[in-house]
């Protein structure tokens, strides 16, 4: 999308910096596609409460929700699930919480991918991905992308930030060298 960044007025040699920053953080993930096999175990769901509704494809949960899939794990206070009607199949997720939380272990990595906000849409269907709103946070190990939405393509392992309407917000980006011995940070998430 760089007419986007274009239009608001970011040259393109701040682009071509941002994009190379992109890359390199990413790099350590390049395989980072999801599990397979998380895709075939089981959801496993806790709440305080529920509401399921089989005729419209939509369950609720609240209070304290912890969803699980292999090494998927998503939480929030507030979750609501959607099914396929035609062939009950999960379709999507839309949960709130202080913050709302993601973790998975992608296919032949060591470390888990997480991610937190406010608000958080994961897409089973179509392209897998992570929609993060309202003050979002992705990370791998010491390596972070903050914004204020965060999209995330799970299978493509290709990230977007944007820093929302206020101009003043940004985008901010941390890498850490991807060498033996380079100082490796926790960034307190």
């Amino acid at each position: 999308m760089p007419h986007r960044i274009a239009e608001r007025g970011v040259g393109w040699p701040l682009l071509i910096t941002a994009m190379i920053a992109l890359l390199a953080l990413l790099a350590p993930c390049s395989s980072s596609t999801a599990r397979d096999s998380d895709r075939d175990q089981p959801i496993k769901l806790s709440a305080n409460q529920a509401e399921i509704d089989n005729v419209k494809g939509v369950s609720v949960y609240r209070g304290d929700v912890v969803l699980t899939q292999g090494t998927l794990r998503i939480t929030g206070e507030i979750m609501h699930i959607y099914y396929a009607p035609d062939s009950r199949a999960l379709d999507h997720i839309i949960v709130e919480g202080d913050p709302a939380s993601y973790r998975e272990l992608p296919e032949g990595e060591s470390e888990y991918v997480h991610a937190k906000a406010p608000r958080m849409e994961y897409y089973e269907t179509g392209p897998r991905r992570i929609r993060l709103l309202q003050g979002a946070t992705l990370w791998q190990g010491s390596n972070t992308f903050r914004g204020n939405q965060v999209v995330y393509d799970i299978e493509a392992d290709q990230v977007e930030a944007h820093s929302g309407k206020d101009k003043t917000k940004r985008i901010h980006i941390t890498i850490y060298p991807n060498r033996p011995g380079a100082k490796q940070a926790d960034e307190g998430q």
